[in-house]
Order: C-alpha cells, then sequence, then structure tokens
C-alpha cells in the first residue's frame, strides 16, 4: 500500500523541482523574452508557473517553492521546524539549478536581455529610481499578502482544488505592481537563483531579499490569524 504520507525525499524532490520550473518559467522570461512580452507577459509567467506546479506537486509537498511561505507555515504551527529545513533546502538548491539552466540557454549570460539576470535589486543595480526604503515595504507588504493568501486557502472550510489558482492569481497580480520597484522578489530563492548568476552587485544586495520577505511571511501569518479560525486550519 503507499505511505499515507510523502517522505522526506519525496517532499524535497518536489519543492526542488518546482523551485526550479518557477526559475526557469519566471526570471527566465525576463531574461529571454521580455522583448516580446513585456512585464506583463513576465508576471504572469510567474503566476502560470506556481499555477501549474500547485497542481503538480501541491498534494505531494503543499507547493511551497518559497522559503517565505514554508517559514509562514511554521510559524502558523502547520510545519514543523525539522520538516521545514527539508523545504528550504530544496527551494535553494532547486533555484539554482533552473538559475544555472538558464544561464545556459542564454550562453553565459551574453543574451541576457535584462542586463542584470533578472536579479532583485533597487537603484542603479537595475536602473529603478526606487530605494531601500521602498524595497523594505514592498517585500515585506507583498509577501505577507502570499502567504496570506496560501494560508488563507490551505483551511477546511476552503473550497478544494481553487487554492491553485488564487495563488497563481495572486503572484501575477503582485508582479504587476512591483516588478518597476525590484524586479519582484517575495521568495529569498528566486532572489538567490538569480544572483549568483547576475553578479557581486547582485549578491552584495540579496540579503534585503531574503530578510524581508522573511517578515512579510510573519506579518502575514498575523494576518491570516487574525481574519481567520486558526481552528480551521489542516
Amino acid at each position: 500500500m503507499p505511505s499515507s504520507s510523502p517522505t522526506n525525499v519525496r517532499i524535497f524532490t518536489a519543492e526542488a523541482i518546482g523551485t526550479a520550473v518557477l526559475m526557469i518559467i519566471g526570471p527566465g522570461s525576463a531574461i529571454v523574452a521580455v522583448d516580446k512580452i513585456g512585464i506583463y507577459g513576465v508576471a504572469l509567467a510567474f503566476g502560470l508557473a506556481l499555477l501549474a506546479m500547485a497542481y503538480t506537486i501541491g498534494h505531494v509537498s503543499g507547493c511551497h517553492i518559497n522559503p517565505a511561505v514554508t517559514l509562514g507555515f511554521v510559524v502558523s504551527r502547520k510545519l514543523s521546524v525539522g520538516k521545514a529545513l527539508y523545504y528550504w533546502v530544496a527551494q535553494f538548491v532547486g533555484a539554482a539549478i533552473g538559475g544555472l539552466l538558464v544561464w545556459v540557454i542564454v550562453e553565459r549570460g551574453d543574451l541576457d536581455q535584462t542586463g542584470v539576470f533578472a536579479a532583485n535589486g533597487w537603484g542603479d543595480k537595475i536602473g529603478s529610481p526606487f530605494g531601500l526604503g521602498s524595497v523594505a515595504v514592498v517585500e515585506i507588504l507583498f509577501t505577507a499578502l502570499l502567504v496570506f493568501v496560501v494560508l488563507s486557502t490551505t483551511t477546511q472550510n476552503y473550497p478544494n482544488g481553487f487554492g491553485g489558482i488564487a495563488a497563481g492569481l495572486t503572484l501575477t497580480m503582485i508582479h504587476l505592481a512591483t516588478i518597476p520597484v525590484d524586479n519582484t522578489s517575495v521568495n529569498p530563492a528566486r532572489s538567490f537563483g538569480a544572483a549568483v548568476f547576475s553578479g557581486s552587485d547582485a549578491m552584495a544586495q540579496l540579503w534585503a531579499f531574503i530578510a524581508f520577505p522573511l517578515v512579510g511571511a510573519v506579518v502575514g501569518v498575523v494576518l491570516w490569524m487574525l481574519v481567520h479560525d486558526t481552528a480551521d486550519a489542516s
């Protein structure tokens, strides 16, 4: 008989694959095709990648593919710290693999249309008029929104089968609102996967796209607890 719950190896593999796909489709669309699809297309690519993975690996790992989302599950007591370690390691491994594959596709960065390998940043790093203060607000606020939506769609009273749609649409609208500010992170693994192939400037600013989304995750949990009856949490 099949196991009643996925093993840690299956969870690790699912999260690594899911995060790699998010990197290939999300930042990959910006790096390869932004001249064809524009920022609207890039925003949609991120959302579609999350939606597709939600229905592909969601039954295995929940399809976090984002360390901030996993932190939200830990803080909300839906996931143990020990189990979360498999998620976090897998997400960063998957992001690095996805970034590497895009880097190979664009001939070691030579054909990168963004000029920064779709890395997150502010100011001169990405040609943005916004500064660190704007980045802090955007990353905390919109990561909180993402975590709030994900937690809200994983309660017992939420209609089955619609969580992936809600999460995918949320990630799309987040990108539509914030790409001009900092290329949109709300996901430390996504930021890491791009920064390691972008250069020293991106690595120097990477801390912000790890710290602020994690703070946002905690804020999202607080909002979820204020709105929902946490006894309904699955």
